[in-house]
């Protein structure tokens, strides 16, 4: 089973900490969204020796922006199409399995509103950005085709405070939804980085059943988020042995895992990757 450390577990630590810690423990890195705004931050990614992949929203442009490649607005979609592109050349420099970002929404937040609650009592139609969605994707594949390196979408949180009168702007929080990405864009290159936390707030919110959504999911997964949280917040903490997902881990020993826990330590990493393997 492959792992690797999101840079959350590193949280408020410099970069170069969080490389020198993995590679004198021999783990593989990925660098996520919560990284702050370097302008050498690209550098630093190309010039460690580690295992390393890019994820979502990294790395940080100095103006900052929300990725949304479903949004009306074109000169965020065109951004955020770009900075997917980068994703995927970073990724293949690495000879990572593939780059990831989070599906798109039928609303433009602030940068500063990531988390928190969102306004969401605007008007939208929600079909219109799905196919504004699927655009964006599918140009994002070309560049997956050219680089011979996977493009995976990460499905979204629905926290009960983001639906507003039983209407849900984020893409893909359920199951019948990423399946119907998977079938209005048939290509090898497309699949879905399930994340096991992010699913587990929205079965809640939407009120789905989780053994049913794996159902629909396995074929279209290529990858996994793990942490844990009280199904109601996604709040990326620790896993127990009581894991919701180790139920069906023996179906996904052959994937890349990232282990997406904010705040360890060097040992607690440890014993958080022992339970996978015990």
């Amino acid at each position: 089973m492959t792992f690797y450390i999101s840079t959350m577990a590193f949280r408020g630590k410099p970069i170069e900490e969080a490389i020198n810690i993995c590679e004198s423990e021999d783990w593989a890195l990925e660098f996520s969204s919560g990284l702050a705004y370097r302008a050498d931050m690209v550098e630093v990614y190309e010039g460690c020796a580690l295992k390393r992949m890019p994820h979502n929203y990294f790395p940080a442009p100095a103006v900052p922006f929300v990725l949304n490649l479903a949004s009306k607005n074109e000169d965020i979609r065109k951004r955020s199409i770009e900075h997917c592109r980068l994703g995927l050349r970073l990724s293949a420099q690495a000879n990572a399995p593939f780059y990831a970002a989070h599906a798109g929404f039928c609303i433009d937040p602030n940068p500063d509103e990531l988390g928190k609650q969102l306004r969401v009592n605007v008007p939208y139609e929600r079909e219109i950005h799905w196919q504004l969605f699927l655009q964006s994707v599918q140009e994002i594949l070309k560049t997956a085709d050219e680089l011979a390196t996977d493009f995976l979408i990460e499905n979204n949180v629905v926290a009960a405070m983001n639906v507003y009168e039983n209407k849900n702007p984020l893409f893909c929080g359920d199951a019948p939804e990423m399946a119907r990405l998977m079938s209005d864009i048939s290509d090898p290159r497309l699949g879905i980085l399930l994340d096991t936390a992010h699913l587990k707030v929205s079965s809640n919110t939407l009120n789905f059943n989780l053994n049913e959504a794996m159902t629909i999911l396995q074929p279209h997964i290529k990858g996994i988020h793990h942490s844990d949280n009280d199904g109601l917040l996604d709040s990326n903490e620790k896993i127990t042995p009581e894991y919701w997902f180790f139920d069906y881990l023996k179906n996904y020993g052959e994937l890349t895992h990232v282990l997406e826990v904010k705040d360890l330590t060097a040992g607690e990493i440890q014993q958080q990757l022992n339970l996978f393997i015990e």
